[in-house]
Formats: structure tokens, C-alpha cells, sequence
């Protein structure tokens, strides 16, 4: 596995690639050659490259991050929390602490929790997940800082802002042929392995050309920070199910919660009008009013109860304000049918695109990370681009990440119905689970992974 201690190594034999100033066309140099090159500068294509610049059989390989982003992200904890969290795994931190950047996430802000409880708004059934330690909310500029930080300290890798990419020209089935990139300003780079991390309208994956599942979910998540008034319950991550989609409150400690709630649009546009004390009223509604539970449901509960299987909804801390600005973003599904080219790799959003339930997107995209430098540091000989590597990838990679797509797509689709047949026997449902050790114990394995 990736280690911290591999720094120490490290030499000044592992020159950074040298950059090309844009030339008339007729006197253009020739490309620079780099073996690694990573097009998007965010979580995922950051956490590769300080991945991959870890691993010691790359230690004296160039490693370039192309980022459109024209300055690096920045922490400063009285500017208020970010609008964007992950619920991040304890997985996902054991990869952060073995690549020497969970420390740095430590000293700026993070918060870790033990319960999740969930419920729907069409029955007074409820499931709750409790371990010591469930995961950490961190906002998401928290790990761009940490990942940058360590990027600084690693000679392997260097990074380009304000770039973007125009044109890739993928290799011919040729052993010795190269990845070419051509970027706006007219200079051209080649490399032996690329990796997408460019986001769900991904360069590398439309030049790829991979066939791909995807819908629009014709919703929108809405984002802030919310102050509530009880500072006791903030170890519990709460998660509705609502008739227009879910709403969740992630807690960021003390007395603070992140939303997101993932609703049609035309809801989200009429919350987003409201004034912040109007859009807290609704938030709190959205919470704590009573289910509307059908008279089948009711049957089922009645039942539950009686025999003492019944759990009910927890008790949900109210918001009394927004602590900052608001904001909302589109939805919606994609899969990628291939998670590799000519030696090319997606990875992340590029690959894969869900809806925000549980915090998984970026989970999963991290898991991606590790797969392709556990790959390479097993296989490596000599080519970092070996198709030998890439399908090994792919292979690992999916069977990670189709069934935790499918199954949170599933949770989505069950909760969307009011059919009164179909809520009585998803209570049913969640009532078994919740009464069922080894199969609980099952759904929180795959959280935490």
C-alpha cells in the first residue's frame, strides 16, 4: 500500500516537466512528454496524483495535473463552513492517513460521527445505524487544501492551473505509441498513462467514445449550513424521505449541520425564492411534521409495534438559522459502460454519477484511486500505461462501484412511490433489517468501506 514514509526517499533526480510557452504554429516545439498526466484538479484527480507520486516504482516518473481551476483552493475557518461535505468512510481515512494528508485535514476541521437515522414521511417506521465511529463530515476545500499541501511536498508531480484541455488524441494499438493532449493555448504534451478526473461532462470519457447509462432526475440539491438549537445530538446524521426526494442533515459539530436536500425542480425553485427565516421554517416542517401513513401502513405498524419490533423516527434537532449563503445544483444518474482506453483511466464523476444519498459519490470515487495504485504497484514493469494494469483496474473498480450505484439507486426508486401496497411492505421491509443484526450489520459494512 501507499506510504507517508516514501517521501523520505524521494530526490531531486524527479524533475518537474518543463512547460512550453504558446507559439505560432509554424514554429511550435515539439511536445512534452510526461509519463502521468491528470486532466481535472479536483478531489479525485489531486488524491491520484499524490497517490501515485507516493508510489515508489513511479518515484522518478513526471507527473503533471492539468487544472482549469485558475488559482489553488484556500481554508480559512472564520470565512464559516463550506457548502459542500462528504460523508467520508473510514476507508477513505485510513487511504488519507496512508498517503501523510489526514493530519493536515485534522488541524484544519472535521467532524466524525456514530448514528444515522433514517425515515420516510408516509410511515412512523424508522431505521437507525450505530457504530463507534460511523465516518468524518469534511468539507470538501478541507481535502483540496490538505491534498495541495501534500502535492507541494512530492518532486514527481507538478501542476498546471488556469489550462484547459482542446483536444486528446488517443494511441493506435502500438506498444510505443503515447496519449497526446493539446490544450487551448496551443501547447501539446503526450504521456503513457491519462487520467480522467474532468468531472460528468469529462473530455476524456466523450473521447473514449464509452457507451454510458444516464438520466436527468429532474431534480436539483440544495446546499448550506444550517444552526440548530440543540448542540447535543450532533453525533447523529439524519435523513428523510420525502414524496419530492430525500433531505438530510450532516452534522458538522457543535451546534451545526450541513442540508442537502435533493428535491424536484420546481420545489427547488420555489425554496430557493425564500427568505432564510422562511426557508428554515420549511426545513424544520420538512422534518418533524407527521406522516401521512395509510391505513395498510398503519396495519403493518400496528403489528410491528405489538410484538416490539417497531422503531420510530429519532427526534430532530431544530434549525433556528442559516449560517451563510444557499445554493443548488443539477442531479442525476451516469455509469460509464468502460473505466479505461488506450492508456486511459476515468475515475470519479467521469466514470460514474448518483444521486447525492448516503454521501457515497466521492467515496466511491476514492475507492477508484486506491484500486488503480494498488494495480500499478503490484503489476508495475516498466510502463505505467500497461493494458495488463488498466483491465485490472477496470475489473476491481467496477465490482466495487456497480453495486453500490445499483443500490443506492434502488433506495431512491423504492422511496419515490406512495403506492400504499409498496409503502406498507418497505415498512415491513425496514422494519426486518432493523431487527436483523447480521444483515444491519451488512449495510454498515458498505458505508464504512
Amino acid at each position: 500500500m501507499i506510504g507517508f514514509t516514501k517521501l523520505c526517499t524521494r530526490h531531486l533526480s524527479s524533475l518537474r516537466p518543463s512547460l512550453h510557452l504558446s507559439l505560432h504554429p509554424s514554429l511550435r516545439q515539439a511536445s512534452t512528454h510526461c509519463d502521468v498526466i491528470i486532466v481535472g484538479g479536483g478531489m479525485i484527480g489531486n488524491s491520484a496524483a499524490v497517490a501515485l507520486g507516493l508510489e515508489e516504482h513511479l518515484e522518478d516518473k513526471s507527473i503533471l495535473i492539468l487544472d482549469q481551476a485558475s488559482h489553488a483552493p484556500s481554508f480559512t475557518p472564520d470565512a464559516g463552513y463550506n457548502l459542500r461535505v462528504i460523508n467520508l468512510t473510514m476507508g477513505n481515512q485510513k487511504f488519507f492517513d496512508q498517503c501523510g494528508v489526514w493530519d493536515s485535514i485534522k488541524e484544519m476541521r472535521y467532524h466524525s460521527y456514530s448514528d444515522i437515522a433514517m425515515w420516510e414521511s408516509s410511515s412512523s417506521s424508522a431505521i437507525s445505524f450505530n457504530k463507534d465511529n460511523m465516518g468524518y463530515i469534511v468539507e470538501n476545500n478541507v481535502i483540496d487544501v490538505a491534498l495541495h499541501e501534500m502535492l507541494g511536498k512530492l518532486d514527481n508531480v507538478s501542476v498546471r492551473n488556469g489550462v484547459s484541455v482542446s483536444k486528446i488524441v488517443l494511441p493506435s494499438e502500438e506498444p510505443q505509441d503515447k496519449v497526446r493532449i493539446e490544450l487551448e493555448s496551443g501547447e501539446e504534451y503526450s504521456c503513457d498513462l491519462l487520467i480522467g478526473a474532468d468531472g460528468a461532462n469529462s473530455l476524456v470519457r466523450r473521447t473514449l467514445n464509452c457507451p454510458t447509462m444516464a438520466w436527468d432526475y429532474n431534480m436539483e440539491g440544495i446546499v448550506c449550513t444550517l444552526k440548530s438549537s440543540d448542540v447535543t445530538k450532533d453525533f447523529i446524521a439524519y435523513q428523510r424521505f420525502l414524496p419530492t426526494g430525500p433531505i438530510a442533515l450532516l452534522p458538522l459539530g457543535a451546534e451545526y449541520f450541513s442540508l442537502v436536500w435533493s428535491c424536484k425542480k420546481y420545489l427547488a425553485k420555489e425554496l430557493s425564492a425564500l427568505n432564510d427565516t422562511e426557508f428554515v421554517e420549511r426545513v424544520n416542517n420538512a422534518f418533524h411534521k407527521d406522516p401521512h401513513v395509510s391505513t395498510l401502513t398503519d396495519i403493518v405498524e400496528s403489528i410491528s409495534s405489538f410484538t416490539g419490533l417497531q422503531e420510530y423516527p429519532r427526534e430532530t434537532p431544530f434549525m433556528t438559522c442559516v449560517a451563510g449563503p444557499r445554493a443548488k445544483f443539477p442531479l442525476g444518474f451516469m455509469h460509464s459502460s468502460r473505466y479505461i482506453g488506450p492508456r486511459t483511466v476515468l475515475l470519479g464523476d467521469a466514470s460514474h454519477r448518483v444521486l447525492p444519498l448516503a454521501g457515497q459519490g466521492a467515496n466511491i470515487g476514492f475507492r477508484g484511486v486506491q484500486i488503480l495504485a494498488n494495480e500499478i504497484k503490484r503489476k508495475y514493469a516498466g510502463d505505467v500505461g500497461d493494458h495488463e494494469i488498466l483491465a485490472n483496474f477496470e475489473t476491481k473498480a467496477q465490482r466495487e462501484a456497480a453495486p453500490m450505484l445499483g443500490f443506492i439507486e434502488g433506495i431512491d426508486k423504492l422511496y419515490s412511490s406512495n403506492f400504499a401496497p409498496i409503502v406498507a411492505a418497505r415498512n415491513l421491509g425496514i422494519t426486518l433489517v432493523n431487527n436483523c443484526g447480521p444483515l444491519k450489520e451488512g449495510f454498515i459494512d458498505i458505508g464504512r468501506s
